[in-house]
C-alpha cells in the first residue's frame, strides 16, 4: 500500500490529502517537582518489591540527578543542592554515590558537606550495629573449595550444600573502594568467596578484578551492563552474556570463555538463555539466601533479616553485593555469626581441566 502525501482535487481545488495520524505513546506519569523527587526517593524506592523494580524505579537517585544532568543548568545544580541538604541523613546517604562522581562534583559545590554528614552518618550506623552486638576478635573462619564439573553440572541453587555449610557471593563489582574493603574483611577471616562481576564494572576497574582474584577468590561473569535478560531480545541477551564474559576476562587477564561461573541478573533465566549459557560451557549460581543488602540499607536491619535467612536455610548459596556501604559495615558480623554457629563456609571452583591440558593461568602473572 503506497504512502504519504497525495492530491486530492476537491471542487476544483487541488487540496493536499491529510496523512493518518502518527500513534503517541502513552504520558509518563509526572514524577513531581524536583523537590518531591528528592523526597520521594527512599520511600519509593523502599517499598520495591525485587531488584529489577528497585533498579528501574524512576526515583533511583541515579535517575533524579541524571535528569537534573541533562538540563545543562547551574540553576539546576544548585536547586539539587539545596534539596540534598534539606534531607535527614538517612535519605542523603541514598544519593551518595551520585555526589561522589567526578562528573557530578565539579557542579555540586554542596558535595563536601554533604560528604561529611553521610560519613558521620555510616559511622554512627556501625556504631549502632556494634552496640547491639558486639564484635570481639573471632578468628578464621577458612573455607573450603567446591569443585563444579562444569561440563555436567548446569545449575546450583543452593549448591546441594550440607547443612552447616555457606556459600558467600557477591554481586555487581568490582567498586572502587568497597571491594577492597570486602577483600581485607574476607582475608582477615581467611575467607574465600565467589564474585560475579559486571562487565561494565570491570573494564572501568581492573585492578580491583585482579585484586579479586590474586586473592584466592573465584570470579564469574554477571553480564556486561546488568539487564533483565527475560526482557530483552535473545540476540541482546547473548551479546550481553558474551561481552560480560569478555570485560571481566580481559580485565583479569584471561581469554573470553575461560570463566567457569555465571550469574543471571536479578535471577532471571530463561530457558534459550540458560541453554546458551550452558553450551558456552558456564555453570549458573543462582541462590537460596538473599541478604537483600539491596533495599536494606541500616546495617542493623540488615544483620538481622541475614540471621533470619541463616535459621531458615540453615546452608546454601547467600547472596551479597561488593558495592554497598551497609554491606561492608554488616559483613564482620555476619562472619562472627558464622563462626558463633560453627557454620562452615565454601566457595565454588571449575573442576580441574582434564590431564594435559594446560593450566590457565593470568596475563599479568606470566
Amino acid at each position: 500500500m503506497l504512502t504519504g502525501i497525495f492530491p486530492l482535487l476537491v471542487g476544483g481545488v487541488l487540496l493536499a490529502a491529510t496523512p493518518p495520524p502518527i500513534p503517541t505513546p502513552p504520558p509518563t506519569p509526572a514524577l513531581g517537582t524536583l523537590r518531591q523527587q528528592v523526597r520521594r526517593a527512599k520511600p519509593q524506592l523502599s517499598v520495591s518489591p525485587t531488584l529489577d523494580d528497585y533498579h528501574q524505579s524512576p526515583f533511583q537517585p541515579s535517575e533524579i540527578v541524571e535528569r537534573v544532568h541533562r538540563l545543562e543548568s547551574d540553576r539546576a545544580w544548585a536547586e539539587l543542592c539545596g534539596e540534598l541538604a534539606l534531607l535527614p541523613d538517612d535519605e542523603l546517604e541514598l544519593f551518595e554515590d551520585e555526589i561522589r562522581k567526578p562528573d557530578h562534583v565539579r557542579h555540586l559545590s554542596c558535595s563536601p558537606a554533604l560528604l561529611i554528614r553521610i560519613t558521620a552518618y555510616w559511622k554512627e550506623a556501625e556504631r549502632r550495629l556494634a552496640t547491639a552486638h558486639p564484635l570481639s576478635g573471632f578468628g578464621t573462619l577458612p573455607s573450603a573449595a567446591i569443585s563444579i564439573d562444569t561440563s555436567k553440572d548446569s545449575l546450583l541453587h543452593d549448591g546441594e550444600l550440607p547443612a552447616g555449610q555457606i556459600a558467600l557471593t557477591f554481586d555487581d563489582g568490582p567498586h572502587a573502594t568497597r571491594t577492597p574493603r570486602v577483600l581485607k574483611i574476607l582475608s582477615d577471616a581467611g575467607i574465600k568467596a565467589t564474585f560475579f562481576e559486571i562487565g561494565r564494572n570491570a573494564s572501568a576497574h581492573p585492578e580491583i578484578a585482579r585484586q579479586v582474584l590474586a586473592a584466592g577468590h573465584t570470579v564469574g561473569s554477571h553480564t556486561f551492563s546488568h539487564p533483565n535478560l527475560s526482557r530483552i531480545a535473545e540476540p541482546h541477551a547473548e551479546t550481553e552474556v558474551e561481552s560480560g564474559d569478555a570485560s571481566v576476562s580481559l580485565a583479569l587477564g584471561l581469554k573470553p570463555g575461560e570463566l567457569p561461573f555465571f550469574r543471571f541478573p536479578y535471577g532471571a533465566k530463561t530457558a534459550p538463555e540458560q541453554s546458551f549459557v550452558q553450551k558456552r560451557g558456564n555453570t549458573t549460581v543462582f541462590w537460596n539466601m538473599d541478604s537483600q543488602d539491596w533495599k536494606i540499607r541500616d546495617p542493623h536491619r540488615l544483620f538481622l533479616n541475614v540471621l533470619s535467612e541463616l535459621d531458615r536455610a540453615q546452608h546454601g548459596i547467600i547472596l551479597f553485593h561488593d558495592i554497598h556501604e551497609q554491606t561492608v559495615i554488616v559483613l564482620p558480623h555476619v562472619l562472627a555469626e558464622l563462626r558463633a554457629r560453627h557454620m562452615k563456609t565454601v566457595f565454588f571452583v571449575a573442576a580441574p581441566a582434564k590431564p594435559g591440558t594446560p593450566a590457565v593461568v593470568p596475563a599479568w602473572e606470566r
